[in-house]
C-alpha cells in the first residue's frame, strides 16, 4: 500500500506537495483498493422511480432504439464509461480494454486524471488509447482544484491536442481532497477559472462531481458561466473519500468511514438538477453517475432527465478481474452487453420504443 502511511500523523492531512512519484503511488493504491475493498456508499438509488409495465408493447424487442445524442455525436447507448484511472502501467491495461470495448459498442469513454501527464509528458503513453481505439469518443479529465495549484489553460489545451480529446472534464472532489493525504484543498475562486476554461477551450467542457452529488444551485452557477455539460456524480457508487481514508493514517481512516455515505443520492441530485435545467431553459446534457449498475438504472436515469448514464466500478472490475478463460476485453464487453440487454428489456416492457418515451412511462407519484 502507499508509503504515505510513513508520514508523521500530525502532517498527513496537511501534506500538499504532489509529485509524479506520489501520483503513481496514489493511482496504484486506488486500483488495488477498488479491486479488493467494498468502496461503495450505501444508497438504494432509483428505488422511488418505477415504470408502468406495458403488457402489450405492440412492437418487437428488437425494435427498441437506444441511440442517444451527446455533444453532437450519436451513440448506440446512453452509456458513458466514466474516467477512473491512468498514468500507471496497470491503469494503461485497464483503459485499453475499456477503450476497445467502448469503440465496439459506440459509447464514449473518460480517462482518469491526467495531472501526472502535465507534470511529466513521458506519461502520455499511459493515457494514449487511440492506438487501440482510433475512432473512440474520449473525454479528458483533471481536478478543477488543480487550477489553483499551477495548472493553466495551455496545459489543458496540450492534453486535448496530445490525446485527441473530444471533450474535457474538470472534476469537483472536495471530499476526496479533504481526506486524501496529499490532497489539494484550496477551492477558492474556482468558478471564475472554470468560466475562463469554458470560454477558451477548443472542445466542450464537462464539469463532474465524483460521488457527493450536485446541488441545483451549484449546477446553475456552473451553467451560467458557460460549461457545456454537467455530470452530477451522486452518492450511491464509489466513495472516493472512503478510498482516501483507506490510504491514510488512523485519523484519515476514521474520516473516510465517517463520510463514506456523504452527499445527495444520484437520483435525487439528477431530478433536482434536471428540473433546474428545464426551469431556466438551459437544456444542457446531464450525466448521471454514481451507483449505475444495470440497464434498468440507465432507463430510470434517462427518464429522470439524464442524457447519459456514467458507469465506473463494474467495468473497472470487469477489466481487472476477468473470469477464468476470459481476456479483460471480453470481460468488459460482456458487462456492457448486460447493460445493453437489460436497458432494452426495461424499455420494451414499459412500452418505450425510444429513449425519449421513457419519461412518459414513469409512475408520476414516485417522483
Amino acid at each position: 500500500m502507499s508509503n504515505l502511511k510513513n508520514l508523521d500523523e500530525s502532517d498527513i492531512l496537511s501534506y500538499t506537495e504532489d509529485t509524479p512519484v506520489l501520483m503513481e503511488s496514489r493511482k496504484n493504491d486506488h486500483i488495488q483498493i477498488c479491486k479488493d475493498k467494498d468502496v461503495e456508499s450505501k444508497c438504494d438509488i432509483f428505488s422511488k422511480i418505477q415504470f408502468y409495465p406495458e403488457a402489450l408493447p405492440e412492437f418487437q424487442l428488437t425494435d427498441v432504439d437506444m441511440k442517444q445524442s451527446f455533444f453532437g455525436k450519436i451513440f448506440d447507448l446512453p452509456l458513458l464509461i466514466t474516467g477512473m484511472t491512468g498514468g500507471v502501467e496497470k491503469g494503461q491495461e485497464i483503459n485499453e480494454a475499456l477503450a476497445a470495448a467502448a469503440e465496439k459498442y459506440n459509447i464514449p469513454m473518460g480517462l482518469g486524471s491526467q495531472k501526472i501527464m502535465i507534470k511529466d509528458p513521458k506519461y502520455k503513453k499511459l493515457f494514449n488509447v487511440r492506438k487501440v481505439a482510433p475512432n473512440l469518443f474520449i473525454i479528458g479529465n483533471l481536478g478543477a482544484v488543480s487550477l489553483n495549484y499551477g495548472i493553466k489553460l495551455d496545459d489543458i489545451k496540450r492534453l486535448v491536442d496530445d490525446l485527441e480529446l473530444n471533450v474535457f472534464a474538470l472534476h469537483l472532489n472536495a471530499l476526496q481532497e479533504s481526506i486524501q493525504p496529499e490532497g489539494e484543498r484550496n477551492f477558492a475562486n474556482l468558478l471564475s477559472k472554470i468560466e475562463m476554461i469554458a470560454k477558451n477551450l477548443q472542445v466542450p467542457l464537462l464539469i463532474k462531481e465524483v460521488g457527493s452529488g450536485m446541488s441545483p444551485s451549484t449546477f446553475q452557477k456552473l451553467v451560467s458561466v458557460g460549461v457545456s455539460g454537467v455530470d452530477i456524480g451522486g452518492k450511491g457508487g464509489t466513495s472516493w473519500g472512503y478510498i482516501e481514508g483507506l490510504r491514510s493514517n488512523k485519523e484519515g481512516q476514521r474520516l473516510g468511514e465517517l463520510f463514506k455515505n456523504w452527499g445527495i443520492p444520484t437520483d435525487e441530485s439528477l431530478i433536482l438538477c434536471s428540473r433546474r435545467n428545464k426551469e431556466l431553459g438551459y437544456n444542457i446534457p446531464l450525466v448521471a453517475t454514481g451507483g449505475i449498475r444495470n440497464g434498468l438504472h440507465v432507463a430510470k436515469a434517462v427518464a429522470a432527465g439524464a442524457t447519459m448514464a456514467g458507469v465506473g466500478l463494474p467495468l473497472f472490475r470487469a477489466a481487472i478481474s476477468p473470469e477464468k478463460g476470459e481476456t479483460p476485453l471480453e470481460s468488459v464487453e460482456k458487462e456492457i452487453s448486460f447493460f445493453k440487454k437489460s436497458l432494452s428489456i426495461a424499455m420494451f416492457c414499459s412500452g418505450a420504443q425510444k429513449l425519449s418515451e421513457l419519461s412518459s412511462r414513469v409512475v408520476r407519484e414516485a417522483l
